[in-house]
C-alpha cells in the first residue's frame, strides 16, 4: 500500500480573525493509495449556512466514492459542489473559493476556483504557485502588473470565477507534478497570503521543522503585522518526508501496448464504439443510483427521518441530470426542497425561534400532499406541538432568570415543570438541556446548603471557645459535640478531629476542676467545727445548761456578755442560769472568748432567719418559739 511505504504529515491553524464567524473550512482524507487536501473560503454572509464547509464535505464525500486523479471526475466533484450552493442560495447567493489537492504519494494534482492558493517549496525555494482567478491576475497575465504585484493590487478581491457562480464553474485543472523528498506544500487563504509576503513564508520555512512549526511561524507573522481588522485566515501545510517509489516503466512494453491498442481500436472500427460502450454503462449506473437514492429517500421520508432523506433525494437528483431525465430531476427536486424545509424546520425548534419553524413547516405542508412520502398529519403535528414547545422554551428562560438571580428554588421548579412538559410533548432537545440544568441547580443548591452548615459548625466552635475561656466546661463539649457532628455531615474530617482534641482537652480540664473541688470539701470537713455549723446556737444551749447546774448552789449576779448586748439563750432556760452559763464560759471556755461571741452571732444569725420565716408565714413551730424569744 503507498499510504504505509511513503511519509506525508499534515497540519494547519485556522482562525476568525478580528470577526465572530470562520467562513474558512479546511479538511482531507488519506487513503491507502491516495490523499485529498481541499481547503476553501466562504465568500457570502449568510448566518446560517456555511458555503466553504458544504462544499469542502461535498467534495471529500465523492472523493471517498472513488479516489482518483483524473480531471473528469474531480471537474465533476467540483460541479456537484457548484450545484449545491446553486440549491441552497434561497436567501443570499452562496459563494465560496477553493482549491483541491489530490496525490498518490508518488504525484500530486490540484484544481483551482478563486483565489484560494497552493505554494510549491522544494529545497527551500518556490518551485511553483497557483494563479488566482482575479482581476489582479489578469493583469498579471497580460503583463500589465508584475506577477509579484497581485497580492497587494486593489483588484486582488476581485473574482473572476468561483463556486456559486451563476454562469457555471470554470476552475483550473493543473497537469500531474512529480514530487521528491522534502517538498512542501502550502494551502492558504487571501486572509493568510495577503498579509504574508513570499519572502516571510520562506524565511519561515527555512526555521520550521514540521508542519506545525511553520504554521504556528506563518500565524505569528500575520498577527505581528497588528493590522486594525484581521480577515479569516487559514494557512495548512504538506510535508512530503518521503514519497512512494513506484517501479520504473519498461519503454519497449508501454510502446508495444500502445501500438496492439490501436491496431484493436482499427480492428473494431474505431474509438466511436468503446465511447458508446462506456456511455451506455455509465448511464446504467446512473439510472441504478437514481432508484435506489430515490427508494432509500422515500422511505427515510414516510419514517420522519428528514435530514437523511434530503441527502438521498440530492443523490437522486444528481443521477438524473446524469442520465438527462428531466422529469425525475424536477420530482426529486421538489421533493427534495420539502425535506429541506422541514428540516429549516427542525432546526429553528432547536434555536427557539418557533415563528419560523412554524412558517417552515406551514411550508412544507402546504406542498408534501402533492408528494405520497411525505405524512401531511406528522408534519401538522410538529406544528400543533410548536405551542408546547415555545411555552416549555418560556418556563426554561424564566428559570434561567431565577438561576442567575441566585433564586435557585424558584429555578428548579420552573426546570422541572418544563422538563415535565418537554417529556410529555416530545421536545427532545429542551429535554437534554434541562436535565443538565437541573443538575447544575441542584449542585449550586447542595453547595449552598454545605456552605450554611458550615457557618452553624463555625458558629458553635466559637461559642465552645468562648465557654472555655469562661472555664464552663460542659458547656464548652456539648458546643463542640454539636459542631462536629456538623463536620462530620458534611464531610470535613480535619475539622472533625480538631474538634476532638478541643473535646478532649475540655474533658481534661472538666475532670481536674472536679478532683480539685472533690479536695476542698474533704479539707472542710475536718477543720471547720462546730462553730461553723447550723447548729451553733444549739451547741451553746447545751453549754450553758451544763454550766448552769453548779450556779444552783453558787449564785453569781455578774451577766456574761461579750458584745455589750445580752447573750441569747434556748428557750426553758432561767435567767440566773443565762448569767451563770455566760459568765461561765467567759471565765473557764478553752477558746478563750471565742465561743461566745460565735454563739453571739449565730444566736444574732438564727434570730434572724426566724423573723424572715415569721414574715414569710411558714408553718416551723420551732421558728415562732425563736421569734417569741427574740421579742422577750
Amino acid at each position: 500500500m503507498r499510504k504505509d511505504n511513503s511519509d506525508f504529515s499534515t497540519a494547519f491553524v485556522s482562525e476568525a480573525g478580528s470577526y465572530i464567524d470562520n467562513r474558512d473550512y479546511f479538511a482531507f482524507m488519506e487513503t491507502d493509495d491516495m490523499a485529498c487536501y481541499v481547503l476553501a473560503d466562504g465568500l457570502d454572509s449568510d448566518q446560517e449556512l456555511r458555503s466553504a464547509e458544504m462544499v469542502v464535505k461535498t467534495v471529500l464525500e465523492n472523493f471517498m466514492e472513488k479516489p482518483s486523479m483524473s480531471k473528469r471526475r474531480l471537474m465533476r466533484d467540483l460541479r456537484e459542489a457548484q450545484e449545491w450552493l446553486q440549491f441552497e442560495s434561497r436567501r443570499v447567493r452562496l459563494k465560496a473559493s477553493l482549491l483541491m489537492v489530490v496525490t498518490n504519494y508518488n504525484k500530486m494534482v490540484y484544481v483551482s476556483c478563486g483565489n484560494v492558493r497552493l505554494y510549491h517549496f522544494r529545497n527551500g525555494r518556490l518551485n511553483f504557485r497557483s494563479k488566482d482567478h482575479s482581476l489582479a491576475q489578469s493583469l498579471a497575465d497580460d503583463g500589465r502588473i508584475p506577477d509579484e504585484a497581485t497580492s497587494t493590487h486593489e483588484e486582488r478581491g476581485n473574482l473572476l470565477e468561483y463556486l456559486g457562480n451563476p454562469n457555471g464553474v470554470h476552475a483550473h485543472y493543473a497537469k500531474k507534478t512529480q514530487l521528491a523528498d522534502g517538498d512542501v506544500m502550502l494551502l492558504a487563504t487571501s486572509g493568510m497570503w495577503e498579509d504574508v509576503e513570499l519572502a516571510e513564508m520562506l524565511g519561515a520555512l527555512e526555521e520550521a521543522k514540521d508542519p506545525v512549526m511553520l504554521t504556528d511561524t506563518l500565524e505569528e507573522v500575520l498577527l505581528s503585522k497588528q493590522r486594525r481588522a484581521v480577515n479569516n485566515y487559514t494557512a495548512a501545510a504538506i510535508y512530503v518526508n518521503k514519497i512512494f517509489q513506484e517501479k520504473p516503466k519498461n519503454r519497449r512494453k508501454l510502446i508495444k501496448r500502445i501500438l496492439i491498442a490501436l491496431l484493436a481500436f482499427v480492428i473494431v472500427g474505431g474509438g466511436a464504439w468503446i465511447t458508446l460502450a462506456r456511455m451506455a454503462a455509465n448511464k446504467a449506473a446512473a439510472l441504478e443510483t437514481m432508484v435506489e437514492s430515490a427508494q432509500a429517500a422515500d422511505d427515510y421520508a414516510r419514517a420522519g427521518d428528514y435530514a437523511k432523506a434530503l441527502k438521498s433525494y440530492s443523490e437522486a437528483k444528481n443521477a438524473a441530470v446524469k442520465i438527462n431525465d428531466k422529469i425525475h430531476k424536477r420530482l426529486y427536486t421538489a421533493e427534495q426542497k420539502v425535506s429541506q424545509l422541514m428540516v429549516d424546520g427542525d432546526g429553528y425548534v432547536e434555536k427557539a425561534d418557533f415563528a419560523k419553524a412554524e412558517a417552515s413547516y406551514d411550508k412544507a405542508r402546504k406542498s408534501a400532499g402533492l408528494y405520497p412520502p411525505f405524512n401531511v398529519k406528522d408534519i401538522e403535528k410538529k406544528i400543533d406541538q410548536l405551542d408546547s414547545y415555545a411555552e416549555t422554551a418560556s418556563w426554561m428562560k424564566d428559570g434561567d432568570l431565577k438561576f442567575q438571580g441566585g433564586d435557585y428554588t424558584s429555578a428548579l421548579k420552573l426546570y422541572t415543570k418544563a422538563n415535565k412538559a418537554a417529556m410529555e410533548s416530545g421536545y427532545t432537545s429542551a429535554q437534554k438541556e434541562l436535565e443538565k440544568k437541573i443538575t447544575e441547580t441542584n449542585d449550586k443548591m447542595t453547595a449552598i446548603q454545605q456552605q450554611l452548615k458550615e457557618i452553624q459548625a463555625g458558629k458553635l466552635q466559637a461559642r465552645g471557645d468562648r465557654l472555655m475561656k469562661d472555664l464552663d466546661y460542659e458547656g464548652a463539649i456539648d458546643a463542640y459535640s454539636g459542631a462536629q457532628e456538623i463536620y462530620q455531615e458534611i464531610g470535613k474530617l480535619e475539622s472533625v478531629l480538631a474538634l476532638e482534641r478541643s473535646i478532649a482537652k475540655a474533658e481534661e480540664k472538666q475532670s481536674a476542676e472536679q478532683q480539685k473541688n472533690g479536695q476542698l470539701a474533704a479539707g472542710s470537713g475536718l477543720s471547720d467545727g462546730a462553730p461553723n455549723d447550723t447548729g451553733t446556737g444549739d451547741l451553746a444551749d447545751e453549754a450553758a445548761a451544763s454550766v448552769a447546774a453548779p450556779a444552783a448552789t453558787t449564785p453569781q449576779t455578774k451577766a456574761a456578755t461579750t458584745t455589750g448586748k445580752p447573750t441569747a439563750t434556748s428557750s426553758g432556760g432561767t435567767a440566773d442560769a443565762k448569767k451563770e452559763a455566760s459568765s461561765a464560759t467567759k471565765n473557764g471556755s478553752t477558746s478563750d472568748g471565742n465561743a461566745s461571741s460565735t454563739q453571739a452571732a449565730a444566736n444574732k444569725e438564727k434570730g434572724t432567719a426566724d423573723s424572715t420565716s415569721k414574715e414569710a408565714g411558714t408553718s416551723d413551730s420551732g421558728s415562732k418559739d425563736q421569734g417569741a424569744a427574740n421579742g422577750s
